[in-house]
């Protein structure tokens, strides 16, 4: 059971980086501390070394020069504490005859025979060994030369002090280890928490949202990490993300509201042609209606797979090299009619160079979207000009109405699918029309803008702007 409660926790991200910094701190002291300790050693050898080279050639010096006897009457009157008592000195013949000896106080026990045969089996002038001691596990250091009637020399020195000296910077080292132990895991613990402080804001923001709460936002401080701009990033998604789900249920709203007329129109006809017992010219008329009405769902169907085919470009165009002017003239001869009934005065700025390369049949549709919104919301007596500017990699088409203009807080909605602006209930229309304009012009890596009020506070221009070599 404890083990089972324990599993996550060793799991969790903050205790990974508790533990890998207090590994770190451990490891990264032990290496410090070893390369300190290796320097420390050698530099107390060399110390040793140096000792006892010096009073080898200080030996040498009173041997040649006062002879063998001075030399033992010398060390009888060496007294304990002078530092000559610590050290074992010995001269042994060519035939490996120990002409004397001085036993070191205090004393420490080496093997003499093997350091007579060893000092004879040395063929340099001087020399350096180490021999274990015999009763105890320090180790000897020894040295020695050749004298010149043919003696070898010899000092030795038991490296206990120097061993004790390293066993207690040992000591010394493992007591410091538990607190920088301690150091690293509290440290760790108090930066794995600064650290992952962020992340646990996200995580609860996060556990709001999963439980319907959209407008949460995960809060931003003042740094500028990686983490703040991660916040930040994620409350830009979770602003779209919300603006798409309110306009997804406005969609909804909306297409609920646009279908239900037709479909409401089409069951009341059929239930009336169904209950009465009329002529066939009722029934056939009756029929008509259904047809009319139905056809009117179809169409609204058909135009929202277009957009979605559009947004997705999962349906391929077919690009071909046309004259946008052309197309205008073409979709203008229809719409002429419903101009002059309404007595809209249309004017044509077209450029007779005003080439791309489009699918002819989508951008007619997206010319005749925008010629329908302009005869729709531009009132008797107005005016509505189509310009086309054309320039070295693009053409511009401009539709430029004098209606009663769109506010500004409505230019970012008018592009969404089935969004219908209060001044625009009035009229007939299935709020797809701009949503295609956008998705045809983009899925021809265009552009299309929208600029209202134009001149004195009333008007709206579309503009749209398409590649010659897309």
């Amino acid at each position: 059971m404890f083990l089972s409660r324990l599993k996550p926790t060793l799991f969790r991200i903050s205790t990974k980086l508790t533990l890998a910094y207090s590994l770190v701190l451990i490891l990264s002291s032990t290496v410090i501390f070893s390369f300190l300790y290796f320097q420390i050693s050698h530099a107390l050898n060399d110390q040793e070394r140096v000792v006892l080279d010096a009073k080898l050639e200080e030996y040498r010096n009173r041997i040649e020069i006062r002879g063998l006897k001075d030399f033992n009457e010398y060390f009888m009157y060496v007294p304990n504490y002078d530092r000559d008592a610590s050290l074992l000195v010995t001269i042994v013949s060519p035939r490996g005859e120990v002409l004397f000896t001085h036993e070191p106080f205090p004393n420490f026990k080496v093997d003499a025979e093997a350091l007579r045969r060893d000092a004879l089996s040395q063929k340099t002038q001087i020399f350096e060994m180490k021999m274990p001691e015999v009763h105890g596990n320090d180790t000897i250091l020894i040295l020695g030369r050749v004298l010149k009637d043919g003696n070898r020399l010899i000092v030795a020195k038991s490296t206990e002090g120097l061993a004790t000296q390293l066993r207690n910077l040992q000591k010394i080292f493992w007591w410091l280890l538990l607190p920088v132990a301690l150091i690293g895991f509290l440290g760790g613990l108090f930066l794995s928490n600064r650290t992952l402080s962020p992340v646990r804001e996200l995580i609860t923001s996060m556990k709001k949202i999963e439980s319907g709460s959209l407008s949460t936002r995960v809060p931003v401080g003042g740094s500028e990490d990686e983490l703040e701009e991660l916040k930040i990033l994620c409350n830009k998604m979770l602003d779209k993300i919300e603006g798409l789900v309110n306009g997804l249920k406005e969609a909804f709203d909306h297409l609920a509201h646009d279908i239900r007329t037709p479909v409401t129109r089409l069951r009341g006809r059929a239930e009336i042609a169904l209950t009465s017992e009329g002529d066939v010219d009722s029934y056939r008329e009756a029929l008509q209606s259904c047809f009319e009405n139905s056809d009117k769902i179809l169409n609204f169907l058909q135009v929202l797979t277009d957009i979605t085919e559009a947004e997705n470009r999962s349906k391929k165009l077919k690009l071909e090299k046309k004259y946008i002017s052309d197309l205008v003239r073409e979709i203008m001869s229809l719409y002429e009619m419903a101009f002059e009934e309404k007595e809209i005065r249309v004017v044509q700025k077209l450029d007779t160079h005003d080439w791309a390369m489009v699918d002819a049949r989508l951008i007619s549709r997206v010319i005749a979207n925008l010629l329908d919104n302009a005869h729709k919301y531009t009132p008797s007596g107005g005016e509505v000009t189509i310009e086309t500017i054309n320039q070295t990699e693009n053409v511009i088409l401009k539709v430029t109405d004098s209606g009663p203009g769109i506010s500004p807080d409505e230019h970012a909605m008018i592009w969404q699918k089935l969004y219908r602006s209060d001044k625009s209930r009035s009229e007939y229309g299935m709020g797809l029309g701009l949503t295609f304009v956008k998705a045809v012009v983009e899925a021809h890596d265009g552009k299309v803008s929208v600029r209202s009020p134009v001149k004195d506070g009333r008007g709206t221009e579309f503009e749209v702007i398409l590649q010659k070599m897309s």
